[in-house]
């Protein structure tokens, strides 16, 4: 069942040796606009941090906040000088800890937990919707429907540091796509799962391939060179039983080739 590698990706694998497990979107030089948009807003978050301190002192709140100016400074030495992947880091971690000093101070939801479970309704919703790819019952695909609508107002309010808001959005997702596999029955096994997901990115590629092979678009290009090479490695992670490994390769791929489709059509997706 697992034996679809496609003749041209895998001999690109092992041409090129692709031995990644990370997320290929990091391996693109970061914008530097939208870095400085970045540290602005990071700039905003300890400000607004500092304020509340001011206010309502309370040590641990100070010490995130301390961490968190540590951090920009070291972000805008290293955009100054030209290494965007080090400032971005720096800055959305920077940012992380200002927010921190800002729930503490505020009472709210630990930002770094409400993230955490985030990444865990993520990774459900995922999984549901490779199980659910062939299920006919309405009831579950559009249960389904809603909670991936749910978890996207929950990323979006996490962005905006809304936490309360986005723990409550993601937690009611989960709960609608654990429902809904349970209306589809859909207990099969992990192997079947990955071989969804591997058909349903092979899929999708295929469609991508036909927009962006022979373009001008050449950002759409390495996007869609990056899902390739993922691909590929989920194949043979997949022939060797690393079922999960293969499953997570596979979905990284998958998001890379929906980016290279949205940057052939001129959108952009962040």
């Amino acid at each position: 069942m697992l034996n679809r590698i496609r003749p041209l990706v895998a001999l690109l694998a092992l041409a090129v040796g692709v031995l990644v497990a990370i997320p290929a979107r990091a391996q693109l030089p970061p914008d530097p606009q939208r870095l400085q948009d970045a540290i602005d807003l990071t700039d905003r978050r300890i400000q607004l941090a500092q304020d509340l301190l001011s206010q309502s002192p309370n040590l641990t709140a100070q010490a995130e906040v301390g961490q968190a100016v540590a951090l920009q400074a070291m972000a805008k030495q290293a955009f100054a000088e030209g290494r965007y992947a080090a400032a971005g880091r720096a800055t959305f971690d920077a940012r992380l800890h200002a927010d921190r000093a800002i729930a503490i101070l505020r009472g709210l939801p630990d930002p770094g937990r409400v993230k955490d479970q985030l990444d865990r309704t993520r990774e459900i919703l995922d999984r549901a919707r490779d199980r659910l790819s062939h299920c006919d019952v309405t009831q579950a695909r559009e249960m389904l429907r809603i909670a991936i609508d749910m978890q996207a107002r929950a990323e979006i309010s996490f962005g905006e540091g809304r936490y309360l808001a986005a723990l409550q959005l993601t937690m009611s997702a989960r709960e609608r796509g654990l429902r809904a596999l349970q209306l589809c029955n859909a207990g099969e096994s992990l192997e079947e799962t990955v071989a969804s997901a591997l058909q349903r990115t092979d899929d999708l590629l295929a469609r991508v391939h036909e927009r962006v092979d022979g373009s001008g678009n050449e950002r759409a290009r390495q996007l869609l060179a990056n899902a390739d090479s993922l691909e590929a490695r989920a194949h043979v992670e997949a022939d060797a039983g690393h079922l999960r490994v293969a499953l997570r390769l596979t979905r990284a791929a998958r998001d890379q080739g929906e980016r290279a489709d949205h940057a052939a059509s001129g959108q952009v997706r962040r």
